[in-house]
C-alpha cells in the first residue's frame, strides 16, 4: 500500500507579515520544556514491577500497565506566566500587525483512497441502524429542529491575515469568543456586537510562553469555556522559524471573572513542547471534569510519523502551575500504523466522569473508529488504554470541492482535508462525532466520478466497556450527478442538554459558494436521521458572494477549515452555537458564528385554581407540536460552576405568586402558587424556558373555596354535669352529610373537618334525658366550639 505524504512550508508566495518577530524583543519567553521520570505502580494483571521510562532525545520508552493500560511520560513544565487582558490588549496597539495574508505551512498526511483497506465488516449503507426508508419513515423526521436566532461574522480574511482560519469559538455566560488563527474577538452573547475586551492577534496574546526565536507565530486554535470551573481554555501550537519541534501552548482565564472575560482578566500563559524532535500539528483539545486532553499528529522534517496524546491534569492549571502533562506517544506508532489518526481530545459535559477519551479513524483502515481510553485523567499517575476498534459504516477520503464562481479550476477547488474527524463530546454516557467522506446518490461511500462530498455523523455507546454504534447519518445531496449535487463537508456536532443534536459544516458545489449551514434533529426522531438533506434542505446563516478566488490562496485546493466548531449554552444547555467558514465578499471568507434556538415551550393547555389558596400545587400540562417542549437542566454543578438558567412561569395581574416550577417533562410541570386576595378571572400565564423562548396560556382565578371547620360543644344536664354518651347527628339539608359521634365521659363532643358555607340540621338525642330544642339549625361558616345541648 502506497502512502504519498506532502509536507508543505511557506513558499516564496506565501507571506508572513505579522507581529511575532517584534513581540520577542518586547516580551520574555520562557525556557524549553524538558522530560523527566516518575515512578507508577502496576495495577492489574501481571508484574507490579514497572520500568520508569527513559527520557533521552529519542522517543520515550512506554511500558504496559498489566495487560491493558499503558504509562505516559511526565513533560516537566514551568510555572504559569500571568498578564492580564487589557496589558496584552495595548501590546497589540503597539504590535498592529499586517493585513497582508498568509499562507500557512501546511502538513498534511495526504492519501491516494487505496492508502487504507476498507474495513470488511463495515455495513455499505448510509444510516445506521439500517432502516427502510418508507413514506412512514421519512414521516417520523422532525422538520428544523433547531432554527436561526441570529448570526454574525467572528472574523474575516482581513482579520486573521490567514489561509485557513481554523474556524473555532465558544459560547461562555456572557460572551461568544471567536478564536481563529491571527484573531481572538469577544462578543456580547445577547446582542453578536464585538464587546471590545479581547480583540487580540494571537501571537500578541501568547508572546511570552511562545518558543524562542524571531519569526515564531501561532496557528490551530482551540478554544473551550468550562462550565465546570468557569474558566476559559484556550490552546495553540507554534511554529518555530528553525526547529522542527514545536510547543503547545495554553491559556487559562482566573476564577475571579467568573466567566466573563473583562478588562481586568488575569490570564495564566503555560506551555510544553510536545517532542524532543518531532512536531506537533493539527492539536485537539477536550476538556471535562478531571483533565485536558490534547491531540497531535506529528511530523519529522519529511514525513508524517504517527499520533500522540497529552493529558493535562486540570487542577494543575486553575493556579499558577506548573501543569502536569503526560505524554502518550504513540497512540499511531508508525506511518501505516493503527490507531486513531488526527485523534480528537473528548469533551464530556457529564459530572461524574472518571475515564477521559480520545477517538480518530483508524489510521490504517477505513470504516473503522478508533478509541483511546484514559484511567485516573485527574491524577499525577494516568494511564491509557491500547486500540479500541469500532467498525461504523463505510467511509473514504473526501474531495475537493468544487464552488460556484471558482475561475481556478480543480486547483480552486476546497480542500476538505481527509476522513479526520473535527470535533467529539459525550452527554450522557454517549459520545458524538462527525467527519466528511465521499458518498454516492444513496448517501453510501463511493469513490465513483459521481461521488460528492457528505457529513457523517454518529453516536456511540458503552464507552466504559466496549463501544458500539447507537446511531449513524449522512447529510448529503442525493442528485444525479455531482455538478448539480450541494456538498456538505468540514462538520461538527453537538447534543443538547434535551438530547437535540445539531451538526454545523459548510455548504458548497457547482450550484453553490461556500455558504455556512447546519441540519438538527430531535431527541425522538427516527435513529440516523436528521431534519436535513437528503429530505430537506439544510438552513443555511449567512449568504456566499460565489467569488472565492483569493490571489494568494490559488491551491491545489485552497485551504478551507481547518476546523469546525458547534456547542450548547453553557447556562441553559439548549441553544447551539456553530461557526463556519464561508464567502462573504469578494475572494475574501468569514466566520460566521450562527446562534441555534431550541424549539419553544410547550403549549399550556387552559387550567384554573381558587383565589384565597397558599403554597398549592398546581399541575400545568403542555401540548407539544415540532418538538416544542418544557424544559430544565436540572440541579446545579457544585461551585464554582455558575447556576444554570431554569425554566420560570409568571402570572398576570397582582396577587397570584408562583412560589417554584418544577419540571416533570417536556409536556408537564408542576407550580407552587399562592393566590391570597387574587381577584376571580382570567389570567395570562407565561412559561420561559431556560433560553428565554416563552409561551402563554390561560390560568383562571375561581371564586375562594370555602375551608373546613370543626364544629363542637357540650351536652349537659339541667344540674350542669356533663352527660355521657348523648348522641350528635349532623345533616344538610340535601342529604348529602350525615354524621354522628357520642359525647365523651365529661360531655364534650366534635365533628371535625366540616364543610363551611353550608346550613346543618344538628340533633341530639339521650336515653335518660329529654332536650328541649332537641335540634337546632345552624349556617356553618367558621369553627365554633360552644354550640351546646342542655337538658330539661
Amino acid at each position: 500500500m502506497k502512502q504519498k505524504i506532502i509536507v508543505r512550508r511557506i513558499t516564496s508566495n506565501a507571506v508572513f507579515l505579522g507581529v511575532s518577530m517584534l513581540m520577542v524583543l518586547a516580551l520574555s519567553v520562557t525556557g524549553l520544556s524538558q522530560r523527566d521520570t516518575r515512578k507508577i505502580s502496576g495495577v492489574g494483571g501481571g508484574s507490579k514491577k514497572v520500568v520508569t521510562p527513559k527520557t533521552t532525545g529519542k522517543k520515550p520508552v512506554v511500558r504496559k500497565k498489566g495487560d491493558d493500560e499503558i504509562i505516559g511520560v511526565r513533560l516537566k513544565t514551568e510555572p504559569g506566566i500571568q498578564r492580564v487582558t487589557a496589558e496584552i490588549q495595548q501590546s497589540e496597539l503597539f504590535f498592529p500587525g499586517s493585513k497582508r495574508p498568509m499562507l500557512l505551512p501546511e502538513r498534511e498526511i495526504e492519501r491516494d483512497d487505496d492508502s487504507k483497506a476498507q474495513n470488511p465488516d463495515a455495513p455499505a449503507v448510509s444510516q445506521w441502524p439500517i432502516q427502510k426508508r418508507t413514506r412512514r419513515a421519512l414521516e417520523n423526521i422532525s422538520t428544523d429542529a433547531h432554527t436561526l436566532g441570529s448570526a454574525f461574522d467572528a472574523a474575516t480574511l482581513a482579520d486573521t491575515s490567514s489561509f485557513p482560519p481554523d474556524s473555532n469559538g465558544a459560547a461562555g455566560p456572557t460572551q461568544y469568543i471567536g478564536f481563529q488563527n491571527g484573531r481572538i474577538r469577544s462578543f456580547n452573547k445577547t446582542t453578536g456586537v464585538a464587546d471590545g475586551v479581547m480583540n487580540l492577534n494571537p501571537d500578541v496574546f501568547y508572546a511570552s510562553v511562545l518558543s524562542p526565536g524571531a519569526g515564531t507565530f501561532t496557528t490551530d486554535p482551540q478554544i473551550r469555556y468550562d462550565r465546570f470551573t468557569s474558566r476559559w481554555f484556550l490552546l495553540m501550537i507554534d511554529v518555530p522559524p528553525v526547529n522542527n519541534f514545536n510547543r503547545v501552548v495554553l491559556a487559562v482565564s482566573d476564577a475571579a471573572s467568573n466567566g466573563t472575560i473583562t478588562a481586568g482578566t488575569v490570564w495564566t500563559f503555560f506551555q510544553f513542547q510536545a517532542d524532543a524532535a518531532n512536531f506537533c500539528d493539527y492539536e485537539s483539545l477536550g476538556v471535562d471534569v478531571n483533565a485536558l486532553y490534547v491531540g497531535c499528529n506529528m511530523f519529522s522534517t519529511t514525513a508524517f510519523v504517527g499520533t500522540n496524546g497529552y493529558v493535562i491534569q486540570k487542577s494543575s492549571v486553575l493556579g499558577a502551575g506548573p501543569m502536569f502533562v503526560t505524554n502518550f506517544p504513540g497512540l499511531v506508532a508508525s506511518a501505516a500504523g493503527a490507531g486513531p489518526g488526527s485523534p480528537r481530545g473528548v469533551d464530556n459535559y457529564d459530572l461524574g466522569a472518571t475515564e477521559g477519551y480520545f477517538i480518530g479513524p483508524d489510521n490504517a483502515t477505513f470504516s473503522t473508529m478508533m478509541f483511546r481510553r484514559v484511567s485516573n485523567p485527574g491524577t499525577v499517575s494516568p494511564t491509557i488504554s491500547g486500540n479500541i476498534s469500532v467498525t461504523v459504516p463505510t467511509t473514504n477520503f473526501g474531495n475537493s470541492v468544487e464552488h460556484a464562481g471558482n475561475t481556478g479550476g480543480a486547483n480552486g477547488n476546497l480542500d476538505s482535508l481527509d476522513d479526520r474527524l473535527y470535533q467529539a463530546m459525550i452527554r450522557n454516557g454517549r459520545l458524538w462525532t462527525a467527519h466528511n467522506l465521499r458518498v454516492g446518490t444513496t448517501g453510501v461511500a463511493s469513490t465513483a466520478a459521481t461521488a460528492r462530498n457528505a457529513s457523517r455523523w454518529y453516536e456511540f455507546q458503552n464507552l466504559t466497556t466496549t463501544p458500539t454504534v447507537v446511531q449513524s447519518g449522512t447529510v448529503f445531496d442525493n442528485a444525479a450527478t455531482r455538478a448539480a449535487a450541494l456538498q456538505y463537508f468540514i462538520p461538527s456536532i453537538v447534543a443538547t442538554g434535551q438530547g437535540h443534536a445539531v451538526i454545523g459544516m459548510t455548504m458548497a458545489g457547482t450550484p453553490s459558494g461556500a455558504t455556512p449551514a447546519f441540519a438538527s434533529r430531535l431527541s425522538g426522531d427516527a435513529s440516523g436521521t436528521m431534519a436535513g438533506p437528503p429530505t430537506a434542505p439544510a438552513i443555511t446563516f449567512g449568504t456566499s458572494t460565489s467569488n472565492y478566488n483569493p490571489p494568494s490562496d490559488p491551491g491545489p485546493p485552497r485551504r478551507w477549515g481547518d476546523y469546525s466548531a458547534t456547542v450548547v449554552d453553557p447556562l441553559d444547555d439548549m441553544t447551539v452555537w456553530t461557526a463556519q467558514q464561508y464567502n462573504q465578499s469578494l475572494n475574501s471568507y468569514a466566520v460566521r458564528v450562527g446562534r441555534l434556538l431550541a424549539p419553544p415551550p410547550a403549549t399550556p393547555v387552559a387550567n384554573s385554581i381558587a383565589s384565597g389558596v397558599t403554597n398549592v400545587n398546581l399541575v400545568i400540562t403542555g401540548t407539544s407540536s415540532a418538538g416544542s417542549g418544557f424544559y430544565d437542566p436540572g440541579p446545579n454543578l457544585p461551585a464554582p460552576a455558575l447556576p444554570f438558567n431554569h425554566i420560570q412561569a409568571a402570572v398576570s395581574g397582582t396577587n397570584v405568586v408562583v412560589n417554584s416550577v418544577t419540571y416533570t417533562s417536556p409536556t408537564s410541570i408542576t407550580l407552587n402558587l399562592t393566590t391570597t386576595g387574587a381577584a376571580q378571572g382570567a389570567r395570562i400565564l407565561v412559561i420561559t424556558n431556560p433560553d428565554g423562548q416563552q409561551v402563554t396560556g390561560t390560568l383562571t382565578i375561581n371564586p375562594p373555596t370555602a375551608a373546613n371547620a370543626s364544629i363542637s360543644g357540650r351536652v349537659t344536664s339541667a344540674g350542669g354535669r356533663g352527660i355521657r354518651g348523648a348522641v350528635i347527628r349532623i345533616q344538610s339539608a340535601d342529604g348529602t352529610v350525615n354524621r354522628v359521634v357520642m359525647t365523651n365521659s365529661m360531655g364534650y363532643y366534635m365533628i371535625p373537618d366540616m364543610e363551611t358555607g353550608i346550613t346543618y340540621v344538628i340533633s341530639i338525642q339521650s336515653r335518660r334525658f329529654v332536650f328541649e330544642p332537641a335540634s337546632v339549625v345552624y349556617t356553618h361558616q367558621d369553627p365554633i366550639a360552644d354550640l351546646n345541648f342542655r337538658a330539661q
